[in-house]
């Protein structure tokens, strides 16, 4: 039994073009060679001219590292993963080698290839656009945040506005509390002051009434 290098029990009849592969992954011709580079063990073909064939196999093992960066994997936990995948396919094909008698497995036909290479561009897809609604949910309520920020700060430049207000209409109770208490302090020395001059008046009155009566009887 040879050995697999690809992490999928798939013997491909069919097989894709440089520039096939790049359209049909959305990347730019450079990110493929990069990522055909650095994750040669793991692909049937590792050559990267524009001659090359690529297996569905290959296909499907660079859509999963496709969809792997886009989850934000770095090149070595890819490079873990697939190596997982590809030790547990060596060991499922051990046990269906067993099974069969050391019979080699049905080829998988070429629509059942590109349904699986289908489902895993799809899968790709639905997991960046979940990242692209968690990135709108975030920014949305960013802006939430921004704007109640904002809202803060116009109700307490408000709040600090109103309170000097108070202040101000504090200081001039007093103020007015102040003039009024000195004009009625005056106003009572005023009236103390004419009390007084009564009071000597009625008492020069008095005493020249006694004079004249004093007066009468000599």
């Amino acid at each position: 039994m040879s050995e697999q290098k690809a992490p999928f029990s798939v013997h491909e009849s069919t097989s894709q073009g440089f520039s096939e592969v790049t359209e049909l992954l959305d990347v730019a011709p450079g990110t493929l060679r990069r990522w055909i580079q650095r994750f040669a063990p793991y692909l049937q073909t590792t050559a990267s001219e524009s001659s090359s064939r690529y297996t569905a196999s290959d296909v499907e093992t660079l859509s999963i590292v496709r969809g792997l960066l886009a989850e934000g994997n770095t090149y070595e936990q890819i490079a873990h993963r697939l190596r997982v995948m590809q030790t547990t396919h060596q060991s499922q094909v051990v046990e269906n080698d067993e099974e069969f008698g050391g019979r080699a497995l049905p080829a998988a036909g070429p629509v059942q290839l590109n349904r699986a290479v289908g489902d895993a561009v799809q899968t790709i897809a639905d997991t960046q656009k979940a990242i692209l609604n968690s990135q709108t949910s975030i920014r949305d309520l960013l802006g939430v945040v921004v704007q109640d920020n904002f809202n803060l700060k116009e109700e307490n430049r408000k709040l600090r506005e109103r309170m000097l207000e108070i202040e101000r209409a504090l200081a001039e109770y007093q103020r007015r509390e102040e003039t009024r208490k000195e004009r009625q302090e005056s106003r009572l020395r005023a009236l103390e002051g004419t009390l007084g001059a009564l009071q000597q008046q009625v008492a020069h009155w008095v005493e020249l009434q006694r004079q004249r009566r004093r007066g009468w009887f000599w």
